[in-house]
């Protein structure tokens, strides 16, 4: 006679049993696509993923870009600012700023800030560039995500 499978174990808590669950040994893996693997972007480290999603979509796009961009003395002057990637479009050239949400918006403080910011760099900027574009973290939880969001916010 065939031996019988149990159905139910025994479970750790010791408050009676709970149902065997025969799952697949990769089931993380079901239902998420493969994300690149993340590397330099013009020899700068991005400093998240989400900022490296968003230059291989600028270069599928086949839009002239800088990372890391410096305005008004970057991070060495009061005042001075980093723009996550000034890109290159007609007439005028377009900051982009990859925003996390824990960074930037999580608390009224930080999200004051960050517009602060924002509002600061379109008034400096007013006739130089085009407005800033805000890309959130919460916007691309993918590569491909990434750059559907990019295409779209460019209007490309």
């Amino acid at each position: 006679m065939a031996q019988r499978r149990k159905i139910y174990i025994p479970s750790r808590s010791g408050m009676g049993r709970k149902p065997r669950l025969d799952l697949p040994d990769k089931i993380s893996n079901v239902n998420k696509p493969a994300n690149p693997e993340i590397q330099r972007v013009q020899g700068i480290m991005p400093d998240s993923k989400e900022e490296y999603w968003v230059a291989l979509a600028l270069y599928k796009l086949h839009i002239d870009f800088v990372f890391q961009y410096q305005l008004f003395g970057g991070r060495k002057y009061k005042g001075g600012q980093v723009v996550d990637f000034w890109i290159y479009t007609m007439p005028l050239p377009t900051p982009l700023l990859v925003q996390g949400y824990y960074f930037h918006y999580a608390t009224a403080e930080r999200a004051a800030r960050s517009k602060l910011n924002i509002m600061y760099l379109e008034s400096r900027l007013a006739g130089k560039a085009n407005k800033p574009i805000e890309v959130m973290d919460t916007e691309i939880p993918t590569a491909d995500d990434a750059y559907i969001v990019v295409k779209r916010k460019l209007h490309r």
